[in-house]
């Protein structure tokens, strides 16, 4: 499909942007625009290069104006228009325009990655930590599994020893005879 281009030397009358167009402007619409998805796209292509500059401005222009000339030489014929706030009619915006808008988007992709890249951190960091306590957590259970088997094994040969000595009493009581039973219970 082609878009028709709207030139800042003119424009047709009632002019419509196109899917292909490029809307400068806030909100919603403009964001969700399929020529404006595209435009995202085309900058997120050149991000790396963007941060490479550094602080260099004349690297930076360069990216910028990379991206305008890209734009330009598309085969869709995209242009970037605005809508005049006064009258309501789409009109094209001036060169200075597209690449303040070029710029916008640039840093605002920049500065997703760096905000991403830091809560990628922080949950990488957080995983650390979870992964530190899980181990701690786990040596824990070991030493308390270990302290309950010792408990647990404490129990049994001390019950061990109560039925030995109970096996040990009756033994006893069966070697008592009539007499010293009878004496045991005052009965002689």
């Amino acid at each position: 499909m082609k878009c028709t281009y709207v030139s800042t030397k003119g424009q047709t009358d009632n002019f419509i942007p196109s899917s292909c167009d490029i809307i400068c402007g806030k909100g919603k619409d403009c964001y969700d625009h399929i020529g404006n998805k595209w435009f995202r796209h085309v900058v997120s292509l050149y991000t790396d290069e963007y941060i490479a500059a550094g602080e260099n401005k004349f690297k930076k222009i360069k990216v910028v104006s990379d991206i305008f000339n890209k734009v330009q030489e598309s085969e869709n014929n995209t242009g970037f228009v605005s809508k005049d706030r006064r009258s309501g009619e789409w009109r094209a915006v001036s060169v200075t325009r597209a690449r303040e808008k070029i710029g916008h988007e640039l840093r605002v992709i920049v500065s997703r990655r760096e905000k991403k890249a830091e809560k990628s951190k922080k949950l990488y960091h957080e995983a650390q930590k979870f992964r530190r306590l899980y181990v701690i957590q786990q040596a824990i259970f070991v030493e308390l599994k270990a302290k309950s088997d010792m408990e647990i094994a404490l129990v049994q040969d001390e019950e061990m020893d109560e039925v030995q000595c109970t096996m040990m009493e009756d033994n006893v009581i069966k070697e008592i005879d009539d007499t010293d039973l009878m004496y045991m219970l005052g009965l002689d």
